[in-house]
C-alpha cells in the first residue's frame, strides 16, 4: 500500500511527529511518497541514515522543476498567482494518484489536496491531520470557511485533540467524518528516571521555539515572583530553542533580575536536548492563545517530558488538559495566570518527595494514552480501511 503525505516545507525539525509518522508506516510495510512545499537543509539529523534517507528518495516538490520559481510566484497579483499556483499544483497530481491513500498535515496542505479533488484531478481519498495553527488562526479570523472543499471532499479530518474535533464540526465539518488521533512518542527511546531535588538546586527546563503560543514570557515573570517571594529556594532555570521573542525574553529576565539564574542556549541538536532534560527536575511550558490565534495540540515536549520522570508545569489551554490533570499528572495554570504558576513552581521546588507520586502517574498516563507505537497501529489501520474501500469501488 502507498500513502502519499502532503506537507509543508520538508523536513523540519519542529515537526519531526511528521517524519516519525512516516516511518512507522514504514516499519509496517507501506510504501511512503511525499510532495512538499519546498525541501529543506535539514542539519539536526544524518540525511544518509533511515528512516530521512528513504523519505527524501521519495520526496518531490509540488511544482517539480519550477520550485525555483516559488519566491517569484509569490510576488505576481492574486488573481495571476492563484491561476499559476493552481497550474504547477495540478503538475503533481500524477504522482499523487499513484497513491492508494493522501495524508495531509495541517488543514491548509489538506484544503491544497481537496482543491484538485474538486477538479476531478486527483483519485486517491484525503486524510488530513490538524494540529493547531491550521484550527486556531482561522477561528480567530472567522476563516474556518477555508475548509469548506476539505469538508465536502475529503475523506477523514483527524485532530489531535478533543476541542479541535468540537471546533471543526461546529464550523461544518460532517460529524461522522472528524475523529480525534493523537500525536504519540517512542516510549522505548525514553526510560522513566526520577530524580529527587531535596537538598539540591531545582533544575527547571523549557524546550520550544521562542514563539508567544509557548507562554515563556510568563514562566518567566512567575520566577521573577518566587524569587521576590522566597529568596532562599535555590533553583536554576534553563531554556533551549529559538525565535522571534528571544532577545525579548533575554531582556525580560534581566528585567526580572534573575539573569543570572535563566540559561538561554539556542537550538540544540536532539541529543543534547535529552541530555539537558536528563539533568532536569521540572519542564515549563504555560501555552497560550497567541495574538492570531495561534494555539497548541497537544506538545509532544511535554509528553516527552512526563514519559522522562519530570514534573510538568503547563496550562489551561487547548488539549494539554487531555494530557495533564492538575495535581494528579502535573501542575496547570490559567492562561498568562503569573501568581497561580509562580505557587506552582514554588510548591514543586518546595515538596519533591509529593512531586515523586506525580511524576509516576504522569508516565503511566502517557504509557496509557500518548504511545507512538499504538497509535501508530491504529493509523495504519485507518489507512488501510480508506485503501480497501477505494479498491472496492
Amino acid at each position: 500500500m502507498r500513502v502519499g503525505f502532503v506537507v509543508g516545507q520538508f523536513p523540519q525539525l519542529s515537526e519531526t511527529f511528521v517524519i516519525g509518522q512516516m516511518a512507522g508506516l514504514l516499519r509496517r510495510g507501506f510504501e511512503v511518497d511525499v510532495v512538499c512545499n519546498g525541501i529543506t537543509d535539514y542539519d539536526f539529523a544524518d540525511r544518509h541514515q533511515e528512516p530521512l534517507a528513504i523519505l527524501l528518495a521519495h520526496t518531490r516538490d509540488w511544482w517539480g522543476a519550477a520550485a525555483h520559481l516559488r519566491a517569484s510566484i509569490e510576488r505576481l497579483p492574486a488573481k495571476l498567482r492563484d491561476k499559476v499556483s493552481t497550474a504547477l499544483d495540478i503538475s503533481s497530481a500524477a504522482s499523487l494518484n499513484r497513491c492508494d491513500v493522501i495524508v495531509a498535515h495541517f488543514g491548509h496542505n489538506g484544503a491544497r489536496a481537496a482543491r484538485l479533488k474538486k477538479w476531478k484531478r486527483l483519485k486517491p481519498p484525503i486524510v488530513t491531520i490538524f494540529h493547531g495553527y491550521d484550527v486556531g488562526v482561522p477561528l480567530h479570523e472567522r476563516g474556518l470557511g477555508r475548509y469548506n472543499d476539505l469538508f465536502r471532499h475529503g475523506a477523514l479530518s483527524l485532530t489531535v485533540n478533543d476541542h479541535f474535533r468540537d471546533v471543526l464540526v461546529k464550523a461544518g465539518a460532517p460529524a461522522e467524518k472528524v475523529a480525534v488521533h493523537h500525536m504519540g512518542i517512542d516510549l522505548n527511546k525514553i526510560p522513566y528516571e526520577w530524580k529527587s531535588w531535596r537538598d539540591t538546586p531545582l533544575q527547571l527546563i523549557t524546550v520550544c521555539r521562542l514563539a508567544e503560543k509557548k507562554g515563556v514570557e510568563f514562566a518567566l515573570r512567575a520566577l521573577g515572583k518566587l524569587r521576590a517571594a522566597a529568596p532562599g529556594l535555590s533553583w536554576h532555570y534553563t531554556i533551549i530553542g529559538d525565535g522571534p521573542l528571544r532577545q525579548r525574553l533575554e531582556a525580560l529576565a534581566s528585567e526580572l533580575d534573575i539573569a543570572e539564574q535563566v540559561s538561554f542556549l539556542g537550538g540544540l541538536p536532539h541529543q543534547e536536548v535529552k541530555q539537558w532534560l536528563h539533568r532536569s527536575h521540572a519542564f515549563v511550558l504555560p501555552s497560550v492563545t497567541a495574538e492570531n490565534g495561534d494555539v497548541e495540540g497537544i506538545p509532544v515536549a511535554l509528553m516527552e517530558a512526563m514519559a522522562a520522570g519530570l514534573t510538568v508545569v503547563s496550562s489551561y489551554h487547548s488539549g494539554i488538559p487531555e494530557l495533564i490533570e492538575d495535581g494528579k499528572t502535573g501542575f496547570l495554570a490559567a492562561e498568562r495566570d503569573v501568581d497561580t504558576l509562580a505557587n506552582r513552581l514554588r510548591f514543586i521546588a518546595e515538596h519533591p518527595d509529593e512531586c515523586e507520586s506525580i511524576a509516576v502517574a504522569a508516565r503511566r498516563k502517557v504509557e496509557a494514552e500518548f504511545n507512538m507505537e499504538r497509535l501508530d497501529d491504529d493509523f495504519a489501520a485507518i489507512l488501510s480501511r480508506f485503501a480497501e474501500s477505494r479498491q472496492v469501488a
